[in-house]
């Protein structure tokens, strides 16, 4: 049984300038038939982020410096998609800053439109829900879990799509079912070899699956804290 839908990427655009942002997010939906989110205020792309699920990220603000670091910085620890700068900042220390933060890719402007979509079709193609369609639905218990869309069934039959970040997690624990894992193998798991997953970062995950899945995220009985070690996915 297979419950997939197919789902145009999506693309979550920040950009506060009045021109060239709307017209960047009309191509990639007219010409790149990209489901586009644009989003003209930078300090909520955070929020947006969590709450649109998107597959890549592009900002291209005008901001000072100190304030496009402070978004790349928060962005990295909320999602594990690739983050596209546009910038005209030509700084190297700017650009080795960003890097070291978790932008995939700099970019000088101006850019012309073709190479801005081949950019963009690039990083769709290295998104972590790519590689997601390879992986099988499974299920463990009454729940069900379809990767390549990113849907978690629960017994009660309420599904609910999840994020990447989300979807990393509960593939990890799910295939480990009653096993306790070990935080640092969480982090490592869920954000790889950089260092933006931290303690912090993994409770406020967990308790963001909890409120999704569990009947009482308070007591929790699917997504359990094994104190002082990690978690783990119990199945009775």
């Amino acid at each position: 049984m297979s419950t997939k839908m197919e789902l145009a990427p999506k693309v979550l655009l920040v950009s506060n300038q009045q021109t060239t942002g709307p017209l960047l997010a009309f191509s990639l939906q007219e010409q790149q038939q990209l489901d586009v989110i644009l989003e003209s205020v930078p300090s909520n792309s955070v929020v947006r982020s969590v709450d649109e699920n998107p597959d890549l990220v592009v900002l291209d603000t005008n901001l000072p410096e100190d304030q496009t670091i402070d978004i790349i910085r928060k962005l990295r620890v909320e999602t594990a998609v690739p983050i596209m700068l546009l910038t005209s900042i030509r700084s190297e220390e700017f650009m080795v800053e960003a890097y070291d933060l978790g932008v995939d890719e700099c970019v000088l402007k101006p850019i012309g439109p073709s190479l801005f979509h081949a950019k963009v079709k690039g990083w769709l193609r290295r998104s972590w829900t790519v590689p997601a369609d390879t992986l099988d639905p499974f299920k463990v218990g009454n729940i069900r879990l379809f990767p390549s869309d990113r849907t978690l069934f629960l017994e009660s039959g309420d599904s609910f799509r999840l994020t990447n970040l989300e979807l990393r997690l509960i593939y990890f624990l799910m295939s480990r079912p009653n096993r306790t894992v070990a935080s640092e193998e969480l982090i490592e798991r869920v954000w790889g070899y950089r260092s933006d997953g931290n303690n912090t970062a993994l409770k406020n995950l967990v308790y963001r699956i909890r409120r999704k899945v569990e009947l009482d995220p308070v007591k929790p009985r699917i997504v359990q804290t094994v104190v002082g070690i990690g978690y783990k996915f119990v199945h009775e």
